[in-house]
Order: C-alpha cells, then sequence, then structure tokens
C-alpha cells in the first residue's frame, strides 16, 4: 500500500469516526451519560466540519484547490485537524463540567482529530523539500 494511499484511508476514517464519536458519550453528569452533541453547543460543529473535510480528502484525494490555487483540501483539513485536537484537548482540560465522569468519547474523538491532521500533513518538508513552494501559475 502506498504512502498516498494510507494518509487518505487515516484521514478518511478519522473523518468518518470523528463524526461517530459525537454521537458516543463523553461525560456522565449526575448519573445520565452526554455525548459530544449534548455536551458542546458549538464546538460540535467545528468538529462535523473537519469530520466532513477528512472525508472530502479521502474521496478526492485532496487536490482540489479551495479557495485559492495553493490552498488544498487537504491542507484545509489538516489545518482543521490541528484545530479540533487543540480544541477537544482544552474542552477534556479545562472546560469539562464539573464533577463529571469521563467518557472514552471525548478520548476517541481527540485521537481521532489527531489522527485527521497527522493523515493529511504534508511531511514533505522533513524530507527536505522547501517550506514555502513557489506557487505554480493555475493556467493565466
Amino acid at each position: 500500500m502506498s504512502t498516498k494511499v494510507l494518509s487518505r484511508l487515516v484521514t478518511g476514517a478519522g473523518g468518518a469516526l470523528l463524526i461517530v464519536s459525537l454521537f458516543l458519550p463523553w461525560a456522565e453528569v449526575d448519573g445520565v451519560a452526554v455525548t459530544g452533541w449534548e455536551l458542546w453547543r458549538t464546538a460540535d460543529v467545528l468538529f462535523v466540519f473537519t469530520g466532513a473535510m477528512a472525508l472530502g480528502v479521502a474521496v478526492s484525494g485532496g487536490h482540489f484547490g479551495l479557495f485559492r490555487p495553493d490552498m488544498s483540501l487537504r491542507g484545509a483539513a489538516d489545518l482543521l485537524g490541528v484545530a479540533s485536537t487543540l480544541l477537544i484537548a482544552w474542552l477534556i482540560l479545562f472546560e469539562f463540567p464539573p464533577g463529571a465522569r469521563y467518557e472514552p468519547g471525548a478520548f476517541l474523538a481527540l485521537l481521532l482529530a489527531f489522527g485527521i491532521s497527522c493523515g493529511a500533513a504534508d511531511w514533505r518538508v522533513l524530507r527536505g523539500a522547501p517550506l514555502f513552494p513557489p506557487i505554480r501559475d493555475a493556467g493565466r
């Protein structure tokens, strides 16, 4: 299996499972399990958008330009994956309801958001590619 296929698989699976993880219990408050949808009123929209973008990368390969010719779906999924990872970590560490018990859905979502960012990342820079490659003329 090639690296490109593996990264698309990791990104797509992470996106689909991130959306599914929102329906799993994230916390137990007063004996009642609370899902990701119920626990966070606005953050769940970001997580769904991140999952949808990751699925778009898996389906298309992430090579479609998004708003600009140098910004691909893959780059957007990477950016959203990093933002979602940081937000979920923040919510778990600092914004969790007082007295609530942690449930597996929150940690699964954290792992999946990190997986999306790793699967969509451009690792060529570590192998010597330029950090800011020149923008190719898009047929103008």
